[in-house]
């Protein structure tokens, strides 16, 4: 019979036990850092819902105003000026939540089906302020509509971005814990031949 040298045990079974903790080490470093990016791109989420949501509610409430205070009639450049001062403070929430907007969706995406969902929802953004600014409150609020369309779009596809880096982590977790699984198998088919001291293959051999 064949026994392996205790040098080789004791080697083997450190390889194994460096092999578990750094998996575990890695396993806990993704989940960390997916956790921390979920985070980040849920508030991100909400965030640019709040703003689209505000930067809409303030074009209409401006609108509403507006069409309100002149009774209907069309409205002449200086009459238009006097009344945006009028509602400054609602007009000023109006260009901050354009601006956060235009800052927060990437104009330089790489995906070519998020890119162009990303360029619809800025488009529609500058083109109901522009609408707004030549008081075509018809034309704004018709491009309203279609903001409303295109961020629901972008805020999915972002939603799904974010369950997909999830699906990530759970697959490399899988792999993890297999690699784990396999070590600790080998550690016993180790030990179990240190035990009984016997070399596999000359059973083997002595049977056939």
């Amino acid at each position: 019979m064949t026994q392996l040298p205790n040098h080789i045990f004791i080697a083997f079974g450190a390889i194994v036990a460096a092999i578990i903790t750094g998996i575990f080490s890695y396993i806990t470093l993704i989940a960390t850092k997916e956790s921390k990016i979920s985070e980040f791109r849920q508030n991100w989420i909400n965030d640019l819902r709040n703003e689209i949501s505000q930067y809409i509610s303030s074009i209409h409430g401006l609108i509403e105003h507006l069409i309100r205070d002149n009774q209907g009639q069309a409205i002449s450049t200086n009459k238009f000026m006097e009344k945006k001062n009028d509602h400054s403070e609602l007009y000023n929430k109006m260009l901050n939540s354009k601006i956060s907007i235009l800052l927060r969706i990437n104009d330089n995406e790489r995906e070519e089906e998020f890119k162009n969902i990303n360029d619809a929802v800025l488009e529609h953004v500058e083109k109901i302020h522009n609408d707004f600014e030549n008081r075509n409150f018809q034309g704004a609020n018709e491009k309203i509509d279609q903001l409303v369309s295109k961020s629901r779009e972008l805020l999915k596809y972002e939603w799904n971005r974010a369950r997909d880096g999830e699906k990530n982590y759970a697959k490399t977790k899988t792999i993890a814990f297999r690699t784990v699984i396999i070590s600790i198998v080998l550690l016993f088919i180790l030990s179990g031949w240190k035990i009984f001291g016997t070399d596999i293959m000359t059973v083997l051999k002595a049977k056939f």
